[in-house]
């Protein structure tokens, strides 16, 4: 069996361009498998700004701040972001105290100034002065909203 002219050229043109195609993407992959430093996204974390509750409330119309009723020794703002409650009163807490980024307290830690994380429940923490002596302070979640 002969095979003509035209049969030949087009066996040739399509194995040049199937070999083409595999060297040009063999040369893309180590190209991309060569680069030391691979493309990725960088990600900046910021922290969303306090704001206090009482002046945003009055600017919203709202009347008077109602009085403080945390002792007036506490000197540092604590603020409660979270629970991890175990019985007895054990477990952690997620606190922000004063301008530090928030941080994991176990029950028994030092938060400071002579304060103590002394217990946690499922949605308050107290802190005082002493493990054993009286909460100089209850904090508490914001009740959950409803869907």
């Amino acid at each position: 069996m002969q095979t003509s002219v035209h049969q030949l050229w087009w066996i040739r043109a399509v194995t040049f361009l199937v070999a083409a195609l595999a060297s040009g993407s063999a040369v893309w992959w180590a190209l991309t498998l060569s680069n030391a430093a691979p493309w990725q996204p960088s990600v900046t974390v910021a922290l969303a700004p306090q704001l206090d509750a009482s002046v945003l409330a009055q600017s919203l119309g709202a009347g008077a701040a109602p009085a403080n009723t945390a002792p007036a020794a506490t000197a540092m703002a604590i603020q409660l972001l979270g629970v991890v409650a175990g019985l007895g009163g054990k477990g952690h807490a997620l606190l922000v105290v004063g301008d530090a980024p928030p941080k994991t307290y176990k029950v028994g830690s030092k938060l400071g100034e002579g304060l103590v994380l002394q217990s946690v429940s499922t949605r308050s923490a107290q802190v005082g002065e002493a493990m054993k002596g009286p909460a100089r302070q209850v904090l508490e979640l914001p009740p959950l909203s409803k869907p």
